[in-house]
């Protein structure tokens, strides 16, 4: 079985790499077989076949042979035919972005699975399942599967065991475990070195180095390590090329882009991001591209460019609602294959116009709206803005509930489970602490609704109320009710709170304080923000360059605002920060 299981991974890559490389005749030639060959297992492997080629280009087109090679499947009892089908189609769902179908058709591979009873089933079958909650963000859900798939390539000392390693990675960076994701990297690399592929100089090697070095460049770029991530995003570019991995070629475009802006250096980093937005077909691999959007408006906005950060905006949510809206019709398509197999070609064409109409007439109001905005007052493009500003609250606020009912359905599944689901439990438990968390504060942020200080002040005091009391720490909040009125950008709110949140949760945490004093005040144009402890203190000249010190520094200078930090041992310390309102 282990023999079995090796071999069908490399059949099917090889696959993909002949067929990506074929000239079209060939491809005609494939087609026409489809059209004459009789109904049985080949026939099979051939609608698997031209699945696999369209998956990455034309995922549409795919997804109709892999429909096929699926019913086929079915009608033949074929269960290997069942397995690859749907890997294949998931392919394609995983290249226009449609992550729920995706998830949906990999559940039933499990039972599946199970019934073929072999280690390639099982692999398969769980990686599958672990690629769609990890495409939906669900890493914590992803985990178990992900070990699973670890697990049979340990018992089995499969060669394709630092593939296997490699890819708990990027769940380990979903989840926020950076050190983690860092080991599991560079032991897929190691692994990648000592294996039969790393010397083989054939497809699978390519294919190997394509997707090994690009998750270890993404290991180093969230662990800070930037010279060894451009390092290894640049040696994933060629054999994401010649092997055709658009989706690794995107990722260490994006990464390298990210890299680049870190380090402030926004012409490479515009560089790579607009290489990805060079391919207009924006239903291939949408996520991936909305990403290098985003890192675009970004770096406009920080140069101050309005209306390229606006155009960049735009242009990431008209992917987020493409995506959606590609989403929605590939649902109302299986209800038609379901209903009638033989008019399917001919509503599928005109669902297929009747969206594109669709997407016509918004993209003319889009523009239009987008001529009107530029042409009208400075004050109606600032709220033009704020509209902009309070969708996207709304949308994060969206994913936040429905990630949290997911959770919540998943919770319920595992409490009707046996004792050994609580490791389940305890990881939905995190996660769900994680989300409200890291959203909240961005929701917060990005509301227009909260711009007045009188907003912030109040953010402000729940959040030291709520650390100090769980440390039974005295707290004394004063503020000057002048400030109340003013209002603030949306960069300025979330660095005086991230200032502020540092600050006391140092004070909290490790000062062992029994009193903390805030003061907030106003003086002529300025702002004074005091944050005051009595606790042991510290000698400032040896600590100011900790974690905590770096953070409260980086978020002065984006405020442009004076700052400083004074401390005895035995006599408590003081954070103050003074900027002008602007």
């Amino acid at each position: 079985m282990k023999k079995c299981f090796v071999h069908i991974v490399a059949v099917i890559c090889c696959l993909i790499a002949v067929i990506a490389q074929a000239q079209e005749q060939w491809v005609d030639s494939v087609k026409n077989a489809a059209l004459y060959q009789k109904e049985d297992t080949n026939k099979v492997w051939t609608l698997i076949t031209l699945c696999n080629f369209y998956a990455f280009a034309y995922p549409d087109t795919a997804l109709q042979y892999g429909r096929q090679a699926h019913d086929l499947s079915e009608k033949l009892n074929f269960d290997n035919g069942r397995l690859f089908s749907i890997i294949s189609i998931n392919a394609a769902l995983y290249s226009m972005g449609n992550y729920s179908q995706e998830l949906e058709n990999a559940l039933k591979l499990i039972p599946l699975a199970k019934r073929m009873n072999s280690i390639y089933a099982t692999g398969f079958s769980s990686g599958a399942v672990g690629d769609s909650y990890a495409n939906l963000g669900e890493f914590a859900a992803a985990m178990p599967y992900y070990k699973k798939v670890l697990q049979i390539g340990i018992e089995n000392k499969l060669p394709e065991l630092h593939r296997m390693y490699s890819m708990l990675s990027p769940v380990f960076i979903g989840l926020k475990q950076y050190d983690s994701a860092l080991f599991y990297a560079q032991k897929g690399y190691a692994l990648f070195k000592t294996s039969s592929y790393y010397s083989s100089n054939d497809w699978e090697m390519k294919w190997s180095q394509s997707g090994v070095y690009v998750t270890l460049a993404d290991a180093y770029a969230i662990n800070d390590m930037n010279d060894s991530a451009l390092k290894y995003y640049r040696m994933s570019i060629p054999p994401s090329e010649w092997t055709n991995m658009k989706y690794n070629w995107i990722d260490a475009c994006n990464g390298m882009a990210g890299v680049f802006k870190k380090q402030h250096q926004p012409d490479s980093a515009l560089m790579y991001s607009k290489k990805i937005l060079a391919d207009t077909n924006l239903t291939t691999f949408p996520a991936g591209k909305q990403q290098a959007a985003e890192i675009i408006a970004a770096i406009y906005e920080e140069s101050h460019s309005a209306d390229s950060a606006l155009k960049y905006l735009h242009l990431s949510i008209k992917i987020k609602d493409s995506l959606h809206s590609h989403q929605k019709m590939m649902a109302f398509q299986n209800i038609l294959l379901k209903k009638n197999e033989n008019e399917h070609a001919v509503e599928l064409a005109t669902s297929s116009v009747q969206n594109r109409y669709r997407l016509y007439l918004l993209l003319v109001v889009f523009i239009v709206g987008s001529l009107a905005a530029f042409m009208i007052i400075r004050n109606r493009r600032i709220k033009q803005l704020q509209n902009i500003r309070n969708s996207i609250a709304d949308d994060l606020h969206d994913d936040i509930g429905s990630t949290l009912s997911s959770i919540s359905i998943m919770n319920e599944l595992a409490k009707a489970k046996s004792p050994e689901a609580l490791q389940l439990l305890t990881s939905i438990g995190e996660s769900t602490a994680a989300i409200q968390e890291n959203m909240s504060d961005i929701v917060w942020t990005v509301n227009p609704h909260n711009d007045h200080f009188e907003n912030l002040l109040q953010r402000m005091y729940l959040f030291a109320t709520e650390i100090t009391e769980a440390k039974n720490i005295q707290l004394t909040f004063n503020s000057d009710a002048a400030l109340h009125n003013i209002k603030l950008t949306m960069k300025q709110r979330k660095n005086i709170y991230l200032f502020f949140k540092e600050a006391i949760n140092n004070a909290a945490k490790h000062s062992g304080a029994k009193k903390i004093t805030v003061t907030v005040s106003r003086k002529e144009s300025n702002i004074e923000m005091n944050i005051t402890d009595d606790g042991k203190g510290f000698k400032t000249g040896e600590s100011y360059n900790g974690n905590g010190m770096s953070s409260l520094k980086r978020r002065a200078e984006e405020l442009n605002a004076a700052y400083a930090i004074s401390s005895e041992i035995n006599n408590g310390t003081k954070a103050a920060l003074t900027f002008k309102i602007t």
